[in-house]
């Protein structure tokens, strides 16, 4: 039965799109009476037991087999000295073009940076067709701290992102200017935690900009939602309303029938309440330009969480994984060179700019 899976598996992948293989199999594991388990390793077809088959699918953005990944990550899993870790980053960096850097795999994940809303703007097209996009602005990002196998398992960096201003530093409690002056650092508005793999992992006091990411990709961004207060079912759920007139007495705004008495009220149900400051994501935001001088990135969409001022984490997308030659672990100017000072996705710019708009003519 292995090698009849190894010869469809040879045979699909070889003269037919990567989705028939999935398909035959699991057609042919459900006459079969077995459960498949689908993951995305390599290009073959293993059975580890008489009731469950596991069919490997080759990713294309992945160039390393499953084996060197296995590898890979068991020999950076047994790292627990922080202090050897710390002192490699740092000499990684220092000398980034002599220094050997293992090998990016799809376990590896970079670290986000932490940045302020300025607002919304549009931008424009050569063809004239207007994007709405959010503008953001990367502050004075620096790596705080680092975590190596904390108590919860996990492996990240503390980066902290905006310097405060004197009459800021005399508002701030001294509880929260401790952990800036045990290192030597001045005060920063926001510190966000920053989840990473080991290969991803920064030294101490490295100071990150917006190179750390590349025009074109797509990028996940959290933040916490505007506070609307206590609002009613209308605006909190969308409700239509009840209608404005015949038969309708001073409940034209509320939610109806909520249960009865047998049934009772079920748990879930939409009701008025409090509405928004809570820490929601923003999938899938794609990079159109990045102000190298100015560290701004124009991101496309204006449903970024948050109001303007507000700190956001932005971290590359886990659902459109980055297919371009992002820096890894981050850019270094002495190992990637120094970038324009204003790189974009596709060919666009600016009503305003020297150049002018060539619209098209509608066919």
């Amino acid at each position: 039965l292995c090698q009849w899976f190894r010869l469809l598996s040879d045979l699909t992948t070889s003269h037919s799109p990567d989705g028939l293989l999935i398909f035959v199999v699991d057609r042919m594991l459900s006459k079969l009476a077995l459960r498949p388990c689908w993951s995305i390793r390599s290009g073959q077809v293993t059975v580890t037991s008489a009731r469950t088959a596991y069919v490997h699918h080759r990713r294309k953005w992945d160039v390393n087999s499953y084996d060197e990944r296995e590898e890979h990550r068991k020999m950076m899993a047994h790292i627990t000295d922080k202090d050897a870790l710390l002192a490699t980053l740092a000499q990684r960096c220092e000398e980034p073009e002599n220094a050997e850097w293992p090998k990016r795999t799809w376990l590896t994940r970079r670290a986000g940076l932490v940045a302020k809303k300025l607002g919304f703007t549009t931008y424009w097209t050569r063809t004239g067709r207007p994007h709405g996009c959010c503008i953001l602005q990367v502050l004075d990002n620096v790596v705080m701290d680092v975590n190596v196998h904390g108590p919860d398992k996990s492996t990240g960096m503390w980066i902290a992102g905006g310097n405060m201003t004197p009459e800021e530093i005399a508002k701030t409690p001294d509880y929260k200017l401790e952990p800036f002056r045990a290192r030597s650092m001045h005060p920063r508005n926001e510190v966000r935690y920053m989840g990473t793999s080991i290969d991803g992992l920064l030294p101490e006091k490295m100071v990150l900009d917006v190179s750390h990411f590349r025009a074109g990709q797509f990028v996940d961004i959290l933040g916490t939602t505007i506070d609307r207060g206590f609002q009613g079912v209308m605006k909190r759920h969308g409700f239509k309303g009840l209608p404005a007139s015949h038969g309708v007495s001073k409940a034209h705004r509320s939610g109806g029938a909520i249960g009865n008495k047998k049934d009772g009220l079920w748990k879930g149900t939409k009701m008025p309440g409090h509405m928004g400051n809570k820490r929601r994501y923003a999938r899938c935001c794609r990079i159109l330009r990045i102000d190298h001088k100015l560290n701004i990135l124009w991101v496309s969409g204006r449903h970024i969480i948050g109001s303007k001022g507000d700190w956001l984490s932005i971290h590359d997308s886990t659902i459109y994984p980055p297919k371009l030659l992002v820096p890894y672990p981050t850019h270094l100017p002495a190992r990637d060179g120094e970038l324009a000072e204003m790189t974009q996705a596709d060919p666009a710019h600016y009503v305003g700019s020297d150049e002018e708009l060539a619209f098209e003519p509608k066919k």
